[in-house]
């Protein structure tokens, strides 16, 4: 089933103040470095999902050339990592624009978090193919949040993000997680960065309804 048009987006709301002045993570170095991914680790916990070629929403903006269509995401723990895979339909990745967030409920309360489809996100994991970098996002108040609860993100650490032809894959410090016992909830969302990343157009979600997240055990 075709996923709904959506506007402009403005529920992925993080705060990157700081973020220019840090000195950008390039692909050339981190091509063939295997070590980043310590493929020797034992995986503790995983977590997958497949999603539907064509379902994407529909993009009117001419500065969107194709909408980023995720077929697959995958998350897998070890004792010291957590690496975030990201694959998209063949043709669909623009490596000029492309981003995804993978809202993370780390506690596995929905209550809790930013609110979301069925999760309750304590931290993001935002992949930007245009910055060629990775960001770990915690959960943040403002004076806009109704209540006590949290309603946005605030980037917190850099992480390294490797960028093929298809996809996208980056690693995390496990102790980056506060209170994480290598178990989680998470969704997917992908969009198009605009405006040197101060606009963002949703173009896919993952997974489809009914399901509501992807279970990490």
């Amino acid at each position: 089933m075709k996923a709904p048009p959506f506007a402009e987006d403005r529920a992925i709301q993080i705060t990157r103040r700081w973020l220019p002045a840090l000195r950008p993570i390039t692909l050339g170095a981190l091509v063939g470095c295997s070590a980043l991914f310590h493929r020797g680790a034992t995986v503790r916990f995983h977590g997958e999902a497949n999603d539907p070629v064509g379902d994407t929403a529909r993009v009117a903006d001419a500065r969107v050339r194709r909408a980023a269509d995720l077929v697959y995401a995958g998350v897998r723990v070890t004792d010291d990592d957590v690496r975030f895979t990201v694959r998209f339909a063949r043709g669909s990745f623009d490596s000029t624009n492309t981003g995804v967030i993978f809202d993370l409920d780390t506690d596995r309360d929905s209550t809790t978090g930013v609110g979301g489809l069925g999760v309750g996100a304590e931290y993001g994991v935002s992949l930007n193919a245009g910055s060629h970098d990775a960001t770990v996002d915690r959960a943040a108040t403002d004076a806009n949040c109704p209540g006590t609860r949290p309603c946005r993100y605030e980037p917190i650490q850099r992480a390294a993000l490797i960028i093929s032809a298809d996809g996208m894959d980056a690693v995390v410090p496990r102790r980056a997680f506060a209170h994480f016992d290598g178990r989680l909830d998470f969704r997917v969302v992908a969009y198009a960065m605009l405006d040197h990343g101060r606009h963002t157009i949703t173009s896919d979600h993952l997974p489809n309804l009914p399901a509501q997240f992807v279970v990490v055990r």
